[in-house]
């Protein structure tokens, strides 16, 4: 292709990338709209921008790490329960350039005052994690629970506290549960699923599986 076949189609090759964002930008916008409705019909609070706090309370947890680029937007707060609940939109960004690709996800964070968890990362376990085994790569699995350690990976400094903390009960929730992502620390825990962002409509039934999975370890 010569240089004015290059030029000739430069006009449209911009049109169509005008048009794109023209219609990610009227799409987030209808987002957040429906996202702010959301929020009322439960009683919480919204921004579309993160709260000040929010970003350097969940900074050391695992899925704050990765990549760059990260953005927490569409947040909104309030109280379940006792709980003191914040869902979130959380976007970040891995590779670079044409070789990027950016990941959208929907976090439930919990401010579990009652209890006072070890840090861990239970996530989906994959056949790269399997391979890692091999070489070191840490995975808590209980021989109890074969089902359980076939399905996840877990992982956390402390694996004597972890190991107290995942009672029979847990991990037979667990068990029947799967594709869950769970961190925590301290007081709080972050539930989410790998690169699913929430549709407006489907916020309601997240926070509840957020809620049950809070309390499956407050047996």
């Amino acid at each position: 292709m010569d240089s004015s076949t290059d030029i000739d189609i430069l006009p449209y090759f911009l049109a169509f990338a005008a048009c794109a964002l023209l219609i990610g930008y009227i799409y987030e916008k209808k987002r957040t709209e429906a996202l702010k409705l959301v929020a009322k019909s439960l009683g919480f609070s919204f921004s579309q921008k993160a709260r000040y706090q929010t970003e350097p309370k969940h900074q050391n947890f695992q899925l704050f790490s990765k990549g760059h680029g990260s953005k927490v937007k569409n947040e909104m707060w309030g109280k379940r329960n006792g709980t003191h609940v914040s869902i979130f939109g959380y976007q970040y960004t891995v590779g670079h350039g044409k070789h990027s690709t950016t990941h959208h996800q929907t976090v439930v964070a919990l401010d579990c005052k009652t209890l006072n968890f070890p840090t861990f990362e239970l996530k989906p376990e994959n056949t790269l994690h399997k391979i890692g085994q091999v070489f070191g790569y840490q995975d808590i699995d209980f021989e109890d629970s074969p089902e359980f350690s076939r399905k996840y990976l877990l992982r956390g400094d402390n694996e004597a506290k972890i190991r107290q903390l995942f009672t029979p009960r847990v991990i037979r929730f667990f068990e029947s549960n799967q594709s869950l992502c769970i961190e925590a620390q301290n007081n709080i825990l972050i539930f989410y699923k790998p690169s699913k962002r929430c549709k407006p409509d489907e916020i309601s039934v997240f926070l509840a599986e957020g809620q049950r999975i809070r309390a499956a370890f407050n047996s």
